[in-house]
């Protein structure tokens, strides 16, 4: 079992990379959707994610939200990865 251990504590770092992508897209997607519910009202969107205003706030920030990204009514929210591998945008259809 050490073995094991040893072999992913030495694994790349491609796989942590990819967690922490899909962690901050998941968020990210919870957060814009939670904005589009409360009509962009932060404070409401941060009760419904259960989290005070200022950790939605460094939140947001950290993942380069802003309370206009907030998506209108009857969009589709999804993630897409453009050209660049270290991009990510966000879409949507009305």
């Amino acid at each position: 079992m050490a073995e094991s251990l040893a072999h992913y504590s030495m694994g790349s770092r491609a796989a942590l990379t990819s967690l922490k992508r899909l962690v901050e897209d998941y968020e990210r997607r919870l957060i814009l959707e939670a904005l589009a519910r409360a009509r962009g009202n932060q404070r409401r969107a941060a009760a419904e994610l259960a989290v005070l205003p200022t950790t939605l706030n460094e939140k947001m920030r950290r993942l380069g939200l802003r309370a206009c990204d907030r998506p209108e009514k009857g969009d589709v929210i999804g993630v897409s990865r453009g050209g660049d591998p270290g991009t990510l945008e966000l879409t949507g259809t009305a």
